[in-house]
C-alpha cells in the first residue's frame, strides 16, 4: 500500500472508530493504532518527514 492508500485507510478507520457504540470501543485490535504504525514506518523507510517542514507546531496564517 502506498502512503496516500494507508492515509486514507487511518482516516476512514478515526471515522468509523469514532462512530463506534461503547460498547466496541474495547476492541482487541485497534484498526486506528495500526494504521499510525504503518504510516510511521512507510515515512521512516521514504525519508519523508511527518510534517512540512513549514508548518510550525502553533504558528497562525499571520506568522
Amino acid at each position: 500500500m502506498d502512503l496516500n492508500q494507508l492515509l486514507h485507510q487511518h482516516q476512514v478507520a478515526v471515522i468509523r472508530a469514532a462512530a463506534a457504540p461503547v460498547q466496541n470501543l474495547g476492541s482487541r485490535f485497534d484498526l486506528v493504532s495500526h494504521y499510525e504504525r504503518r504510516i510511521a514506518r512507510l515515512r521512516n523507510q521514504l525519508g519523508a518527514a511527518q510534517y512540512p517542514s513549514w508548518l510550525k507546531m502553533g504558528a497562525t496564517l499571520s506568522d
